[in-house]
């Protein structure tokens, strides 16, 4: 099912265009620690193009290609890493959803402040396969600063962790993203 963003027009894409290409042409821009050496090549222009004029499903159908992701990841269980095969579709719908509602977010956040808007609300924005974490669902319907989220933006997990920031998607495959208060 598609995510629900509700100002997902031309302003906001190009203002995630944007921030998009502000990280990119940073020193440590943020890559899917799965995608193989091709798939972080490519990685940039599909999502791009899927800013420009796509979501998070024709992200998914571009990176969906078993050569744009490495064939296993290290998995940890019962303290003793062993190696599992990458799914190539799950690893897909991932890191597709939580990119580009990613950039909506970081886009989003810097439009409203450009607008001098000052505070925003989480909402869902669509229904996840699986229950959302706790810590995803206690946010719900919660108003913030915008730029406290405009900071946040991959604070809790790039490059390093801070698990004080407020960072939304808050995680992997969260479902949340932003929108005016209401």
């Amino acid at each position: 099912m598609a995510m629900s963003f509700e100002e997902l027009d031309e302003a906001t894409r190009q203002c995630m265009l944007e921030e998009f290409e502000l990280e990119i042409a940073s020193e440590n821009p943020y890559y899917g620690q799965n995608l193989s050496p091709m798939g972080r090549e490519m990685f940039p222009e599909l999502m791009r193009q899927a800013i420009r004029d796509g979501n998070e499903e024709t992200l998914t159908a571009a990176l969906n290609r078993a050569s744009f992701w490495n064939p296993a990841e290290p998995h940890t269980r019962k303290g003793v890493v062993h190696q599992r095969r990458i799914n190539v579709q799950q690893q897909s719908e991932r890191l597709a959803l939580t990119e580009f509602n990613t950039w909506y977010v970081r886009g989003l956040a810097r439009r409203l402040l450009d607008e001098g808007v000052t505070q925003c609300q989480v909402y869902r924005a669509a229904v996840p396969k699986w229950r959302a974490p706790a810590a995803c669902r206690e946010h719900e319907g919660a108003i913030f600063p915008v730029s406290v989220i405009y900071e946040g933006h991959r604070a809790r997990y790039w490059p390093t962790a801070n698990l004080q920031a407020i960072s939304i998607p808050f995680g992997p495959n969260c479902h949340h993203t932003i929108r005016r208060v209401r």
